[in-house]
C-alpha cells in the first residue's frame, strides 16, 4: 500500500481542501452584496417664510421653497393674491424675497378719497361760471332766473361772494337759504 495508500490520502486531502475551498467561495459569495452602492441624499430644501398683510386675500406667513429665484409676487400669490382694493402699484412685486420679510399691500386710500372728492365737487355749482343748464339743477332756479344770475353776472362781473347772487331780482333770503351750501364762487 506505499504508493497507493500515500497516493490515495493524497487526494483524500486535496478532495478535502477543494471542497472546503469551494465551500468558503460559495460562502463569500453569498455575502457578497451586488446591489449599487447608496447614493447620498439629497440636500434638505431650503425654504423662506414671509409674512403677506394688508389687501391680500389671505393674511397669513407663507413658506416657499427657495429656488434661488423668488420675488415678492411669490409670497402675495402664496397668501391668495391681491383684492379689488389694492395698490399694486405701491409695491415693487419684482422683488427679491427673503426670509423674515414683511410684505404690506396697501390699500388704494388715494383714489379713494379723490373720487369722494370729485363727486362732492361736482355736486356745487359755481354761480361764476355756470351755464344756464347747470344754474337750473339748482333748487328754485328755473331757466328765467337762471338767465337773470347770468345777465347779473355779465353787467357786474363775477359774484365775489355768494351772498352777492341775493342782488339778482327773484332771489331773496328764503330762495337763498334753499341752495346756498351748493354754490361757491
Amino acid at each position: 500500500m506505499g504508493g497507493d495508500g500515500l497516493k490515495t490520502k493524497f487526494l483524500i486531502g486535496f478532495g478535502a481542501f477543494a471542497v472546503i475551498a469551494l465551500g468558503a467561495l460559495f460562502l463569500i459569495g453569498l455575502l457578497e452584496d451586488d446591489t449599487p452602492p447608496l447614493e447620498p441624499p439629497p440636500p434638505p430644501v431650503k425654504k423662506i417664510s414671509a409674512y403677506v398683510s394688508g389687501q391680500v386675500k389671505k393674511i397669513s406667513v407663507v413658506t416657499l421653497e427657495d429656488n434661488g429665484d423668488l420675488r415678492l409676487v411669490d409670497a402675495v400669490n402664496a397668501a391668495g393674491g391681491m383684492t379689488e382694493l389694492a395698490d399694486a402699484d405701491a409695491v415693487n412685486l419684482a422683488e427679491p424675497l427673503t426670509d423674515g420679510q414683511h410684505i404690506h399691500i396697501p390699500t388704494k386710500e388715494i383714489f379713494l378719497s379723490q373720487g369722494i372728492a370729485a363727486a362732492t365737487a361736482s355736486d356745487t355749482v359755481n354761480i361764476n361760471t355756470a351755464d344756464a343748464n347747470k344754474l337750473s339743477t339748482l333748487k328754485g332756479i328755473g331757466p328765467a332766473l337762471s338767465q337773470r344770475i347770468i345777465d347779473y353776472r355779465n353787467e357786474h362781473g363775477a359774484f365775489k361772494s355768494i351772498d352777492e347772487i341775493k342782488n339778482v331780482s327773484g332771489i331773496g333770503e328764503k330762495k337763498f337759504a334753499a341752495f346756498k351750501d351748493k354754490i361757491t364762487t
